[in-house]
């Protein structure tokens, strides 16, 4: 009996030594969990309608985790969106990267370069005009969002600027990009951008104000010219101003120019230039030119 227990006791000491050799194979492991990280969450706008639930992006070699310890994972989360025409809008297309950081998406001043910069930090930069009022004093008014004056009109109770609006604005140009040009004659927007750029209690004339105007021969109406297919190098003779009006088919180039694309302005030719034809006059043009902008008082 003793030399039997021996026997067990050797045969089961060497199972436990091959067991443990080197070349036994090891029981399946289950592969590491990468670790996430919150910081490396990616924003990206969805439609409102699914604003508060989360989705994964598809499949692609940018939105797939990477191997390893820093794998990221891109949830699609909705940012509140703007009614600006978007190339007008990303200047600095800086994104939030953590939940709820789209709250902190504030409306910057474009009227200096030095603001330009995303001072949210962590959030889209929105061009958006500065809402500071202006002051009027008699026949002059300041506009505070940069301190510079304009001189005013009355036209048919209404107080208008007798001078082209010179607010820096994402979009709008200089004639032949000369910053003096800017100063002596105002700088040229597109329609998108005339729609924003009024002080505080001022904007666009409305039809009917814009023909006061224009048959006030007093009224002192510039020939600032316009921007064209890319070129803002027509400056002289012409003038072209943004109206809020609606086209009529009275108007110069309205069965040429239909559709949402288009809007009313006004046209101003010099007595010389104009000669035996019409010197002022309402025109039919595409939204995407860059014209002057005068304002008129609420």
């Amino acid at each position: 009996m003793k030399k039997k227990f021996i026997s067990f006791g050797f045969l089961g000491l060497a199972a436990f030594i091959f067991g443990c050799s080197d070349d036994a194979p090891l029981p399946p492991v289950a592969p590491p969990v990468a670790e996430l990280s919150s910081s490396s969450v990616l924003e990206a706008p969805v439609p409102p309608s699914s604003s508060s639930v989360q989705q994964p992006l598809p499949t692609s070699s940018a939105a797939s985790p990477a191997k390893g310890k820093d794998s990221t994972i891109h949830i699609v989360t909705y940012v509140p969106g703007s009614s600006i025409v978007y190339p007008d809008i990303y200047e600095d297309s800086v994104f939030c990267w953590t939940a709820g950081c789209e709250k902190t998406v504030k409306p910057r001043s474009s009227s200096s370069k030095a603001k330009s910069s995303s001072s949210a930090g962590n959030a889209i930069t929105i061009d958006e005009p500065d809402k500071t009022p202006p002051v009027v004093d008699g026949n002059t008014l300041t506009d505070k969002r940069d301190n510079q004056v304009y001189k005013l009109v009355n036209v048919a109770g209404k107080l208008w600027m007798a001078q082209d609006l010179n607010y820096a604005y994402a979009s709008s140009e200089c004639y032949n990009e000369d910053e003096s040009k800017c100063k002596t004659n105002g700088r040229l927007y597109n329609y998108n951008a005339a729609q924003k750029v009024c002080p505080v209690g001022w904007r666009l004339p409305s039809r009917d104000e814009a023909q006061a105007a224009l048959n006030d021969a007093s009224y002192p109406w510039s020939y600032s010219g316009r921007c064209k297919d890319g070129d803002c190098n027509f400056l002289g003779q012409m003038g072209f101003h943004w109206t809020s009006a609606t086209p009529q088919s009275e108007d110069k180039n309205f069965e040429e120019n239909k559709g949402d694309s288009f809007t009313v302005i006004i046209v101003e030719k010099e007595p010389e230039y104009a000669g035996d034809k019409d010197q002022k006059f309402f025109q039919v043009d595409s939204k995407t030119k860059r014209f002057s902008v005068r304002c008129v008082q609420e």
